[in-house]
């Protein structure tokens, strides 16, 4: 088993929000951080950040193209294969009844939220098992824990998805010492959901947080922070689980 300070980390989407801050979080906990993100300005931007924490130059990779990913993972030398990975990519602030959706809509939640967890798990997992270590945190959402004011059918299906695959994983991966785990964040205010809710009417905002317990949109770091602890050394017992992060929206 390697020591924490060798650990390599790989986040996906990590441009920018949650997971741009996941990937401070961990490299602030002595991890060297494989960067991915299709957006290379953003991504870069982290890395020039991150320093001399980077395992190796970031991988600018659309997550939904299946060739791309496994050309860009099978890649990596041996000493930067992860041991941990957090799976980021995805969302939608689509707010659209079942009525005005079509298949299209649904084939793109999948791609975006489930194909590409799918996808990076299982190229990732081979180096996990043969290490006999490893640490898997899925981004899921409170839309796959019920149901959704603020998107629509297609990401609900698609984060529930999520949701079935890491209970999966996690059964199968235990026995090689990897957790599995999902992280299903409410309402985050990043930059990405503050654009897409900045030209609503006050009156509408108002009334979706009035829905929120906590009458507020969780912070970034609130987000990161629990997805940094589930992929630490002592997180080792908590596998196959939904961890919560919603202010009380869904209890």
């Amino acid at each position: 088993m390697t020591t924490r300070s060798q650990r390599v980390a790989l986040v996906t989407g990590a441009g920018s929000g949650i997971c741009a801050e996941v990937a401070r979080g961990l490299a602030g906990r002595n991890m060297r951080l494989v960067l991915l993100d299709k957006d290379p300005e953003a991504v870069h931007r982290v890395a020039d950040e991150l320093g001399d924490r980077l395992a190796c130059d970031p991988l600018v990779v659309d997550v939904t193209d299946a060739r791309a990913l496994e050309s860009a993972l099978t890649s990596l030398p041996d000493d930067c294969r992860p041991e941990v990975l957090v799976n980021g990519v995805g969302g939608d602030t689509r707010g659209r009844p079942l009525t005005e959706l079509t298949e299209a809509d649904l084939q793109t939640a999948v791609a975006h939220n489930l194909s590409s967890v799918f996808n990076t798990t299982r190229l990732c997992a081979p180096a996990m098992i043969a290490a006999g270590w490893g640490r898997i945190v899925n981004l899921a959402s409170v839309a796959g824990r019920t149901y959704t004011r603020f998107s629509n059918a297609a990401y609900v299906a698609a984060k529930a998805g999520v949701i079935g695959f890491t209970k999966q994983c996690a059964f199968e991966l235990a026995p090689h010492g990897i957790t599995v785990n999902a992280v299903a964040h409410g309402v985050i205010g990043t930059e990405r959901i503050r654009e897409a809710w900045q030209d609503k009417p006050a009156q509408w905002t108002a009334d979706r947080v009035s829905h929120i317990p906590a009458g507020r949109f969780g912070t970034v770091a609130e987000a990161a922070g629990i997805v940094c602890h589930l992929c630490d050394e002592d997180s080792g017992y908590t596998t196959g689980t939904v961890i919560d992060v919603n202010g009380g929206l869904h209890i």
